[in-house]
């Protein structure tokens, strides 16, 4: 990957270093992959389904928060 920025590469890749946790879920017959933000919440991070009416679902869309328990 090529990219071209007026920005400072420090700038591009700052918080890259933190290490990201994710959880492979299923909600609904869905697989899910989420990063949790605590015990009882965490963002979907990526839809994994063959179905495409699963990627058209407002409920799981990239960046939404759900409740766990």
């Amino acid at each position: 990957m090529i990219l071209y920025t007026i920005v400072p590469i420090e700038t591009v890749f700052e918080g890259s270093e933190k290490e990201r946790n994710f959880v492979d879920i299923q909600l609904q017959g869905v697989t899910l992959t989420v990063e949790p933000l605590s015990m009882k919440e965490a963002v979907i991070v990526r839809v994994i389904s063959t179905d495409p009416s699963h990627y058209l679902n407002p409920r799981f869309s990239p960046g939404r928060r759900l409740r766990l328990f």
